[in-house]
């Protein structure tokens, strides 16, 4: 009877924001680009509570490249890239934002996480030109299933499935399956429980995981 009734509301949210997903999608197959893509899902994340919970769900189902409607993105989170891939039962935490990454099955993104499109995104090798007119480059970013990222860190690579991202880390470099990892820049601190793994000696450090 629970999920009947998530059911029925989820399609209740996708009338309501249907005005805003079907305007971008019939703008998008005349411009061939995002178009208000990044500001209703901006207008939508100041909805509080679970009616913003259904109704950012609903959007993203319309509009992400891939989103089923069993996610959760919590107040003040958005995406900046239509071309995100989110798996199910993914959480993305307040304030969070998201851009040319893959989202893997019950991924756990904590609050005021930034996963960026890559390491690139701004070239700055030309002293006569603004950096806002340099070239841009985006690579997608895969966090596996089952992670999750401690609050405020930012991810500039990927992460495997099962792995530990610390609170405030910021990754620059892969993360490989079944890893907990912390600091800035991340470094592989040990194996989750369970899993036997040779590592490089690291210096000792203190990580809290949010």
């Amino acid at each position: 009877m629970r999920e009947f009734f998530k059911r029925v509301v989820f399609c209740v949210a996708v009338c309501l924001v249907s005005p805003l997903g079907l305007s971008e999608r019939a703008a998008r197959l005349l411009l061939k680009r995002d178009v208000w893509f990044r500001s209703h899902g901006q207008l939508l994340g100041l909805i509080p509570g679970k009616t913003g919970w259904y109704l950012r769900n609903a959007y993203y189902w319309m509009t992400l490249k891939s989103c089923p409607p069993d996610c959760c993105f919590a107040f003040g989170s958005a995406f900046t890239h239509s071309s995100a891939i989110v798996g199910h039962r993914v959480y993305i935490g307040v304030y969070s934002r998201v851009g040319l990454a893959s989202l893997g099955d019950d991924a756990l993104i904590g609050d005021n996480v930034h996963i960026l499109s890559g390491k690139h995104q701004h070239s700055f090798a030309d002293r006569e030109r603004r950096i806002w007119d340099q070239p841009q480059l985006f690579t997608r970013i895969y966090v596996g299933s089952n992670c999750w990222v401690g609050t405020n860190s930012v991810v500039m690579d990927n992460i495997g499935d099962n792995s530990v991202i610390g609170a405030s880390s910021v990754v620059t470099r892969p993360i490989p399956d079944n890893m907990i990892a912390a600091g800035n820049p991340a470094r592989f601190l040990r194996p989750r429980p369970g899993e036997v793994r040779e590592l490089e000696p690291e210096s000792s450090m203190l990580a809290l995981v949010d």
